[in-house]
């Protein structure tokens, strides 16, 4: 059976999920001490002032995170084991399938100027793994807190208490 479409179940653990990334990231900024910054990434190469650059990475990386959701929703009945297991698997899947891109950072204006390290490294690799465990889990979690809660409401609707009723 299809899983219908749910762009309320997308939407909200996308957003979470990609909140939950960004929580892990300042964190881990702080930790480590070694400037990754994904929002300074995704955001700089749209705006002339660097100063700007965190802002405009956050409006960048909530798109990313919804179509990632979007992803996740159309794969994740393909993943074994309980929700949590199932988000993080993907997000590290798709970090694998994707950091190679890095590779590239010299043309990053960014990389560049110094604005932030290097992240074409092991070190780099290794401190992007749990943010992207934490959007993982969360998406995974919500996505299946959504789509249950949505799946057993529908069932519980007039016509389908009727239909099911004993005389």
């Amino acid at each position: 059976m299809l899983r219908q479409f749910n762009p309320k179940a997308i939407a909200v653990s996308g957003l979470a999920a990609g909140l939950a990334f960004v929580v892990v990231l300042a964190a881990d900024l702080r930790l480590t001490g070694r400037n990754v910054d994904d929002l300074i990434i995704l955001g700089r190469p749209l705006v002339n002032n660097p100063a700007h650059a965190r802002l405009a990475g956050v409006a960048v990386h909530a798109v990313n995170s919804l179509a990632l959701a979007g992803v996740y929703a159309a794969v994740e009945r393909r993943i074994p084991g309980p929700a949590w297991w199932k988000g993080i698997v993907f997000a590290n899947v798709e970090n694998v399938i994707l950091y190679p891109l890095t590779r590239f950072e010299d043309m990053h204006p960014a990389i560049r100027d110094g604005q932030v390290d290097r992240y074409y490294t092991w070190p780099a690799f290794w401190q992007s793994v749990p943010r992207h465990i934490a959007y993982g889990a969360v998406l995974g979690l919500v996505f299946e807190h959504l789509t249950q809660r949505e799946a057993s409401a529908s069932l519980d609707t007039p016509r389908c208490r009727e239909a099911h009723s004993i005389e």
